[in-house]
């Protein structure tokens, strides 16, 4: 155990030395980071190739009477450049306002300006066209938002004011050619299109002042891509762009192919490996073309072929998965706070505290979590388990990844460690939406409230005692640290831990677990057995009288009057790990079979209901019931899903509001059932946590890549502050208005598109029981 420890420290070493070289130069031993992003292979690149159908000018900038300015600073017409004509629309803002908007931490305010129109029927068109110029000396991301107002029979920007948003990424000092497919919207009265500025402070170094030129506003018509519905995009194939591990089913969709045969051919020689009949599958979903090729077994890149239709070259490997762990690590890397991260930003936050009383920490460090820049622990916390976790995994079949994730961890540990007052409290969110100067003292200071929560702290106590066990042979002063803090983290999460819900057993089961593998002590196996009963009385484990008649989901808690779901951030998959690591380290305890029936009760749930997704085998997102509550659509959308009986629907994506997006929720699944599937040696549950994988790779409706760098097709994600970043995924697909069928559209806007970490740690973890090593 020491020699790997050794070896897992000299990796880190070996990744920090490569961490600190300048961008772009050679190294051994792990890539330069941040990783470059294939420009071609981004939906954005697509669409600027389209091909135009038709165009009506909007605007030429030669005039303001139809323009009007909203907030802080100017509008006017410039002479100094334009994209055509004489002249172009100016729009310059302060980069910092007098204090906050609203909450504290979120930006200072906006500034807008709106082109007027008198009700205009769009729907002849569904593509918006400008040239956008921007000048902020010192910025290294630039963004703006696009708004189109619509007062017909659909109302723009829809519920929630997500729906007609669109933020894009701009190149400073150049005219950007910025395109906005609006098909999914509604354009039958349009009164106005936006362009917005949000005040998100600047960095030290950067102008305080900031100017947009804008020109050639334009309607366009060009083939639309896909943004609803189950269908495969036309004339497209769905399949995981990265590829498929050896042993996995290997399939590929479509819909309304001619053809009825499908090739998969070699990607170096050109030769045919395997021809064979186009398959059909009928589902609730509809009918698909179902293109398997599971026989392939021998390791290399092919691609598939249906007429002259192909897909891009994929690997059949041990190893296609890996590339996804790495662009992983770089997201991390990407978004780490208070240091540099070269071309996105410099030292920062430097002025953003966390208050208990009458102390202070400066709370800068770890991640920020999302498209925005707070930080939270749970995120932090779960990242941090997910990188050792795997690293362990990984230190004998793939050391050098295995050191980079460690190095990665060790970055997140720290801010866990950092922030925590050391009797219960601690920094558990924080806010922040803008950049910073850096001073204490000065208006853009933001200090967060610190608290004594237990699930929190038990997330902590997990992630540290973890980390003790990994660390202790290369870093034994730090990992005594760690399983200090460990210890006395759990300890103030037992004491306010009593009668706890499913979701709060959960926590607390792992947390247990873990300080019982790193010390030994019979007291946490004690409190895991406790945990592991509140586990078991929270499941369904006899059939329901319903007519489709379901075992083995969760409730909320004990009581069971509410069934388990989540619509954000999942945690569904933490009461199933603790039960398989139960049986795993108390082979002789008494409820050794009563965990083990639940573990094979939950995994028979999903086998019933993951058909309703076929052929995505995508897993479904929760029972409902009608009556849980009267909050305005709710009961339309549970309506929406499939009837069980009884008041009761299975949803197949999550009953929300204002946030939605169903990475965090269904990666969360996948994780409980790939460490079920583990422990009982289920090959074709393996297959069912697979597809979730592959969903997220391109093997889904619009057959996009939803990880940024990874695959092709990739959609721009809302990051207006920290840019494109390899690796990232977004909140997730979502749904529209009630329905429960994919929506995905071409708009860019929080928090269906916004990054965020709590994916790309379960994705780490997920890949703990599903990546099979180079």
């Amino acid at each position: 155990m020491r020699y790997a420890a050794n070896r897992l420290h000299l990796l880190g070493v070996t990744l920090l030395a490569v961490l600190s070289a300048a961008p772009g130069r050679a190294s051994t031993g792990a890539p330069v980071l941040p990783l470059a992003i294939p420009v071609a292979d981004t939906l954005r690149h697509r669409w600027l190739g389209k091909p135009v159908l038709e165009s009506r000018a909007l605007d030429d900038m030669e005039s303001l009477g139809d323009w009007s300015h909203q907030g802080f600073g100017t509008m006017s017409l410039t002479g100094e450049r334009a994209r055509d004509g004489r002249q172009s629309l100016r729009l310059t803002s302060p980069a910092v306002g007098d204090q906050p908007g609203g909450t504290a931490g979120r930006p200072f305010g906006a500034a807008t300006v709106l082109r007027r129109f008198a009700g205009e029927d769009w729907t002849a068109f569904n593509r918006l066209s400008v040239w956008i110029y921007p000048t902020l000396p010192g910025f290294r991301v630039i963004s703006l938002c696009l708004v189109l107002r619509n007062d017909g029979a659909e109302k723009v920007p829809g519920m929630y004011d997500r729906n007609g948003r669109n933020f894009v990424l701009l190149e400073p000092d150049r005219w950007n050619h910025v395109v906005w497919e609006i098909a999914h919207l509604g354009r039958d009265e349009v009164t106005g299109v936006e362009f917005s500025y949000r005040l998100q402070g600047h960095e030290p170094g950067a102008t305080g002042s900031v100017c947009y030129d804008i020109d050639h506003l334009e309607l366009q018509q060009v083939d639309p891509d896909h943004f609803e519905g189950w269908n495969v995009a036309p004339g497209r194939i769905a399949y995981c762009h990265s590829g498929y591990p050896l042993a996995a089913r290997k399939t590929a969709l479509a819909c309304g192919l001619a053809e009825k045969e499908f090739s998969i051919v070699e990607a170096a020689s050109g030769t045919a490996v395997l021809t064979k009949s186009v398959g059909k599958i009928t589902s609730p979903l509809g009918t698909f073309d179902v293109l398997d090729f599971t026989e392939v077994r021998q390791p290399g890149r092919y691609f598939l072929r249906v007429g002259r239709t192909t897909t891009r070259p994929f690997e059949i490997g041990p190893g296609a998965w890996r590339d996804s762990i790495g662009k992983t690590i770089n997201s991390f890397y990407c978004q780490r706070c208070g240091t540099e991260v070269p071309g996105i930003h410099d030292v920062c936050h430097r002025d953003w505290r966390v208050r208990h009383g009458d102390r202070e920490i400066v709370i800068n460090g770890g991640w920020h979590d999302a498209g925005d820049l707070s930080q939270g622990l749970v995120n932090t916390a779960e990242a941090v388990y997910a990188m050792f976790d795997l690293a362990r995994g990984l230190q004998e079949k793939d050391p050098a990844l295995a050191g980079r994730l460690v190095e990665e961890a060790r970055w997140g540990l720290d801010w866990l460690l950092k922030t925590r007052f050391g009797d219960g409290y601690r920094c558990t969110w924080a806010t922040m939406d803008f950049w910073t100067d850096g001073i204490l003292g000065t208006v853009d200071d933001v200090t967060a409230r610190a608290a004594d929560a237990p699930f929190e702290n038990f997330l902590a106590a997990s992630a540290e005692a973890l980390a003790a066990q990994v660390l202790k042979g290369p870093h034994p002063v730090r990992a005594a640290y760690a399983l200090q803090a460990a210890r006395d983290d759990w300890r103030f999460a037992v004491q306010k831990a009593q009668n706890p819900n499913l979701e709060l057993a959960g926590a607390g089961l792992q947390s247990s677990l873990d300080l019982y593998e790193a010390t030994g002590e019979q007291t946490y196996a004690q409190q895991a057995y406790g945990f592991g009963a509140v586990v078991l009385a929270c499941q369904q484990q006899e059939e329901t009288a319903w007519d489709i008649p379901l075992a083995g989901f969760f409730y909320g808690d004990a009581k069971r009057q509410r069934i388990l779901h989540y619509s954000h951030r999942g945690h569904e998959q933490a009461p199933v790990v603790g039960l398989v690591r139960l049986c795993r380290l108390f082979p002789e305890h008494p409820d050794r079979a009563k965990w083990r029936r639940a573990l094979e009760l939950y995994a028979a749930y999903y086998r019933t209901v993951a058909p309703y997704t076929a052929p995505y085998f995508m897993l479904p997102a929760s029972i409902y019931h009608v009556s849980e509550s009267n909050r305005a659509t709710f009961r339309e959308q549970v309506e929406q899903g499939v009837k069980l009986g009884d008041g009761y629907y299975l949803r197949r994506f999550p009953v929300w509001f204002d946030f939605r997006g169903n990475c965090g929720t269904v990666l969360s699944q996948t994780k409980g059932l790939s460490a079920v599937a583990r422990w009982l040696n289920d090959g074709e549950l393996l297959d069912l946590c697979r597809r979730q994988v592959e969903w997220v790779l391109g093997r889904n409706p619009f057959c996009q890549s939803l990880m940024y760098g990874e695959g092709h097709d990739y959609a721009p994600q809302y990051t207006a502050m920290s840019g494109d970043m390899a690796g990232t995924l977004p909140v997730g697909i979502e749904t529209h208005f009630e329905r429960d069928v994919p929506y995905w559209p071409p708009d860019n806007c929080y928090n269906y598109k916004e990054v965020w970490v709590h994916p790309s740690s379960r994705w780490l973890w997920l890949l703990c029981d599903l990546y099979e090593g180079a």
